[in-house]
């Protein structure tokens, strides 16, 4: 009896025992599995937080430089007009009349100009055009106008070559040597002008209302409570978030406040790179440094950086992490180790299916050979931007593109042979168009390229440089310079559609292959 007592006290004392081991097993596995997940978790977050802050930076930028080149195209086509060189040289009335009418039109297309002016080889003001509080636009009377010959973007025009722009640093509105109340931010643009026999006859200046960039970044800070500011080359304040930091540097009677004096740490790291990430006791600082002008289509002089900074605060990372930390340990107290393991194992399937849909939508979307969108996916997204270049009266342009030799490269070569020369297409394609365009493979050796805010002269260029970067990467790899024919139109009539704009743009790639054909004939 006793020893049947001391056996299933044994016993009692093994299933104890084995039921504490198992126990002590599934929590450490629970507890392994939790701490995977939470670190996990907590790497993926940081990291889908500094992809969403890039991403809302570079998107920030992107909108301030397609404004910025807007102006440039705007002030090139006036100030080196017929019209313009008449105005100054030959003083011809009539031209003059044209030309303002010209300028009136410019700046209600695109109302974000101060002032539209031209001005003669003396500074004197010949045409003026301002905007009003209202939007609306007033030729300035002639006994108004002013002479400019001593302010410092007429004085840079001096040597200047044609077609450059001298780039104004981003300041306050100056009129009669005072700064204009209440505030009008502003960025100068100017070119000169000169005269058949190359002489300096004058200059054309736009005033951009730099409200308009500040307001981009203000409804482009899509996140609660993250910070937006921008910053001149020199830190000061373009943008902050309390108004009384900026524009120090228009008044020297006040103390200079720097962004370095506001956050010494992550403006030292700044002066180190031009896109990166600071992180400080404060929070994460993600910056960009860029020139405030319009882009390489254009030759800009005095060039000035600023920085565009966006901050998040360490409450609102702190916040973030809590509620991960929150979320674990409920997950450790409520759930036992065969949900655990299940939910693992749902997890993981999921995340698999996940992919293989992704996988099959990009698929359905893209073509095989050269990972371009399809014929489908270009004629859905054209027609949604034709829509939407209507709405926003913005340029919208569509380039076909025909693959010169193909068939003549698959007989005598192969089709290994042939399809280098469309995977080379598409690789000048992507190396050359914007990330806003759009690139698709329609068929066999046809493209399409539709560019966004785009309009048919821009197309072409891009497309040049296409066609030239094409001939060369034929050189390197075959020894034989690549051809391609291609067509560019735009967005031109209120009966345009997907298929008339395709079909234009063929005609006249046909026209461009026909004359390829001609110059090459002996």
């Amino acid at each position: 009896m006793y020893r049947d007592d001391l056996q299933e006290a044994n016993l009692t004392s093994a299933k104890y025992k084995k039921s504490m081991l198992y126990s002590l097993l599934l929590l450490l596995f629970l507890s392994a599995v939790l701490a995977i997940v939470y670190l996990t978790s907590s790497n993926n977050i940081a990291k889908q937080r500094e992809m969403r802050q890039y991403a809302e930076l570079g998107n920030m930028q992107a909108n301030l430089l397609a404004e910025l080149n807007i102006v440039g195209m705007d002030l090139a086509y006036y100030a080196h007009s017929e019209l313009a060189i008449s105005t100054l040289q030959d003083k011809d009335p009539q031209a003059k009349r044209y030309l303002i009418s010209l300028m009136f039109q410019i700046g209600n297309l695109y109302k974000h100009y101060d002032q539209i002016r031209l001005l003669n080889d003396e500074g004197d003001e010949v045409i003026r055009i301002d905007q009003l509080r209202d939007d609306s636009l007033y030729l300035v009377p002639d006994e108004a106008l002013q002479n400019k010959a001593d302010r410092y973007y007429f004085r840079e025009l001096a040597g200047l070559r044609p077609q450059e722009i001298y780039a104004s640093p981003f300041d306050l509105n100056v009129e009669h040597g005072e700064v204009e109340q209440p505030f009008k931010p502003t960025i100068r643009f100017a070119t000169p002008i000169y005269g058949p026999a190359g002489d300096f006859i004058g200059a054309g200046v736009i005033n951009y209302q730099g409200k308009d960039l500040l307001q981009i970044i203000e409804e482009l800070n899509v996140h609660e409570h993250d910070k937006a500011y921008l910053l001149n080359g020199k830190g000061f304040y373009l943008m902050a978030d309390q108004a009384d930091k900026e524009w120090r540097f228009m008044f020297p009677e006040r103390e200079q406040l720097k962004f370095g004096d506001d956050h010494p740490v992550a403006w030292r790291k700044m002066q180190q790179a031009e896109l990166g990430k600071v992180v400080t006791d404060d929070g994460e600082y993600y910056f960009s440094r860029f020139q405030l002008a319009p882009d390489s289509l254009f030759t800009i002089v005095n060039k000035e950086s600023a920085y565009l900074v966006m901050f998040v605060p360490e409450s609102k990372i702190l916040a973030t992490q809590q509620n991960l930390n929150n979320s674990a340990l409920i997950a450790f107290l409520l759930v036992s180790p065969m949900f655990v393991f299940l939910a693992y194992k749902l997890a993981s399937s999921q995340v698999e299916q996940q992919r293989l849909f992704s996988q099959l939508t990009f698929d359905a979307r893209h073509d095989a050979l050269t990972g371009l969108y399809n014929r489908s996916a270009i004629i859905e997204y054209l027609g949604k931007n034709i829509s939407q270049s209507r709405r926003q009266k913005s340029d919208l342009a569509v380039s076909f593109i025909d693959v010169n030799d193909l068939k003549k490269t698959n007989d005598l070569h192969g089709h290994e042979a042939g399809d280098d020369l469309l995977r080379g297409v598409a690789e000048v394609i992507n190396m050359s168009i914007r990330n806003g365009d759009f690139a698709a493979r329609i068929g066999g050796d046809e493209f399409l390229i539709v560019f966004v805010g785009c309009d048919g002269r821009c197309a072409n260029d891009i497309m040049e440089r296409i066609q030239a970067a094409y001939g060369v990467m034929g050189l390197g790899k075959t020894g034989k310079a690549w051809s391609l024919s291609f067509g560019c139109t735009q967005l031109l009539h209120e009966t345009d559609n997907v298929d008339s704009i395709i079909e234009r743009a063929d005609s006249l790639m046909y026209e461009h292959k026909m004359g390829q054909k001609n110059q090459q004939m002996p």
